[in-house]
């Protein structure tokens, strides 16, 4: 017998048995010995047994009671388990309190399968993960930070997946430094009481909260402060090499890490983080360090080198995290480009390889890094950022192909990544369909890329508790909505990208992506062509069709008019941006009149979407960043009054 479409995600091992016993009533533990009393406390078994669905069919007064036995087996994986259920009872053995919350998971996941049936089937599990530390990175530093129940809610949901990895990016001002607050007044940053009591609620959930802290790119925000602007390598901004006659400066980005001002504004940063998490690892970024070696640093750049630059100031960061107690982890993309630095990584340090594209594989770098001996993780990414609602196909193919690579050459880890590029507009739940994929691809790789159906069960059943079992299908066809746009956009949606530049005439929009193409050059991009033929027409019978389907979901979680209202909007904002299109492109505006409507409507709509939009963000997440989050909009909606003024 197959494995159920109800277990998610797909374990190693499953076998029915012959025979079944009745339905349980309700299950009493049973431990042999005080390991197994001890790992059962540890895993809040007794608890979570009381929880386990029961049989609907019987009445627990009158009835014996059903024997939940635990059982310590030092020789299984430290995360794996065996479960089975026979004339015996439900047996639950693990090497460790964390396998058996995996096991117990696992029997919560089939006995609700089973529910209704008076006779429950004979069967045994033999489960655990491929990789063993399987993550997500959620990024709270561009603008969109969580409310401290919202992160719990994400907690209490990768713990169902069986993750064990949880990091919460920061750039700008995301947690309350109390040295640097009065820079950031506007700010509504997690404290450090939030992130305490964020750490011990993982920890419960055999989660390990990860403290995470960019520090050399991405630090523009705290660059554009004028008591910080002289740390930077670019102080009066990048100028972008561009072909003539472009000239962009981009604003300042990167710390000099040749000035050891720099390596003092870290430490600052770090000394008082990190003592707030009881993880024993801390993610010290280094990525994108943008105009490395060009500006003020230039000069000890000539001297030794780009790479050994960036090698020098990394070592300094690694050795602030260990005084903290804490191993480094650091993104791979600088250290891939100086293969030779490979001799000078610190043996505690683990590489965060990433790639967010399958047509740019992970083989020859993940091949790279375990030829060089050095600990790694892959790093693929759900696709949500700068789309509004994901890109279905990117996302399913590079999870995959992570996961392919990761186990082929030796990595320790899966972390995928959820990205708030462009203002961060994805609501949470597109990005759900991304977390059980990348949690089944880790867990057991070969027998979960291909699961979609058991995937899409979970996802509506269990996240989004959804009686109609569509919603999981929903959220992966509103991420192909891009198809119709027959868009080269890399890293985003064409739609979303219209969205953020703007009304213009067709022949400044042309140059405009033209522009944007070189400039995302400058930041990893291809280079391609920006074209696109988007039809109004066909995005419209979509939009009715998944409007249909958002209607017809059974949504029963306490949250559910909130996460309907989530997918309307997102829809209206997808509406918005191809009625955009079609007006710079005229398509079935046959004179001025009907121009001047479908701008009204798109005024009007723009309007609305933006009021829920704001009133939306406000019910998950904190205030600040909302601003300048919805600055395009804003824009936008003055630029539909003054061209109909």
């Amino acid at each position: 017998m197959s494995t159920p479409v109800y277990i998610y995600p797909q374990p190693r091992r499953y076998a029915a048995l012959n025979g079944s016993s009745a339905a349980a009533a309700y299950f009493q533990l049973r431990t042999g010995d005080e390991a197994a009393e001890r790992m059962a406390k540890a895993a809040h078994a007794n608890e979570r047994l009381a929880d386990l669905p029961r049989g609907e069919s019987v009445s627990a007064p009158h009835l014996a009671a059903v024997s939940a036995s635990i059982i310590v087996k030092k020789n299984l994986h430290p995360q794996g388990y065996e479960l089975t259920w026979n004339e015996d009872g439900l047996q639950l053995a693990a090497a460790t309190a964390q396998g058996l919350h995996y096991a117990l998971l696992t029997a919560s996941q089939i006995f609700a399968g089973m529910k209704g049936a008076a006779q429950w089937g004979h069967f045994t599990v033999e489960d655990e993960p491929q990789l063993p530390v399987r993550g997500v990175m959620l990024d709270i530093g561009r603008c969109k930070i969580p409310t401290l129940i919202s992160l719990r809610t994400l907690i209490d949901h990768l713990s169902g997946l069986k993750f064990n990895h949880l990091q919460l990016y920061m750039e700008g001002f995301a947690f309350d430094y109390r040295k640097y607050a009065e820079l950031f007044p506007d700010a509504t940053p997690i404290t450090a009481e939030e992130y305490r009591e964020l750490d011990a609620y993982a920890a419960s959930r055999f989660i390990d909260l990860v403290p995470n802290q960019n520090c050399l790119g991405h630090m523009g925000k705290w660059l554009s402060k004028p008591e910080l602007r002289h740390l930077a390598d670019h102080p009066d901004g990048w100028p972008l090499p561009l072909p003539e006659p472009l000239s962009i400066i981009a604003p300042p980005l990167t710390l000099n890490p040749a000035d050891e001002r720099s390596v003092s504004l870290a430490r600052d940063l770090f000394e008082e983080l990190l003592p707030n998490f009881s993880s024993p690892y801390a993610n010290i970024n280094l990525d994108e360090p943008f105009g490395l070696g060009t500006g003020e640093s230039k000069e000890r750049a000539d001297e030794i080198g780009v790479g050994q630059l960036y090698l020098d100031y990394a070592l300094k960061m690694i050795e602030i995290v260990r005084e903290q107690g804490k191993s480094p982890l650091m993104w791979g993309d600088v250290l891939t480009h100086y293969p030779e630095l490979a001799d000078q990584l610190p043996s505690d340090l683990t590489v965060l390889h990433w790639n967010y594209e399958p047509d740019i594989p992970f083989e020859p770098v993940c091949q790279q890094l375990q030829k060089s001996g050095v600990s790694y993780y892959v790093c693929p990414g759900t696709s949500s950022w700068s789309s509004l609602s994901g890109r279905t196909a990117n996302m399913l193919a590079n999870i995959a192909d992570a996961a392919i690579n990761g186990n082929k050459y030796g990595a320790g880890g899966l972390i995928v990544c959820d990205w708030g590029d462009g203002g961060h507009w994805q609501v949470a739940a597109i990005s759900y369909p991304a977390y059980a994929y990348a949690a089944g691809a880790a867990w057991q790789t070969d027998h979960n890329l291909k699961a979609l159906e058991p995937l899409e069960y979970y996802v509506s059943r269990h996240m989004l508790r959804d009686r109609s079992g569509k919603a999981a299908a929903l959220l992966l066809e509103m991420g192909r909505y891009h198809l119709l746009e027959r868009s080269t956009a890399e890293n985003m949606t064409y739609t979303n990208l219209l969205l953020t530049k703007g009304l213009m005439a067709k022949e400044q929009l042309d140059q405009t992506l033209a522009v944007t193409v070189q400039v995302q050059q400058q930041f990893g991009g291809s280079g391609t062509p920006m074209e696109h033929d988007y039809r109004f027409a066909e995005l419209s019978n979509w939009l009715s069709q998944r409007r249909e389907e958002l209607n017809a979901l059974q949504l029963e979680s306490e949250d559910a008019v909130l996460l309907k209202d989530e997918l309307a909007n997102t829809l209206l904002f997808i509406e918005q941006g191809g009625g955009l299109h079609r007006y710079i492109h005229r398509q079935d505006l046959h004179n001025e009149a009907e121009e001047k409507a479908w701008l009204t409507k798109l005024h009007n709509d723009l309007e609305a979407a933006l009021a829920e939009f704001q009133r939306l963000w406000l019910a998950r997440n904190r205030s600040g960043g909302l601003e300048e989050s919805i600055t395009p909009f804003t824009k936008l909606l003055d630029q539909y009054k003054e061209q109909l003024a």
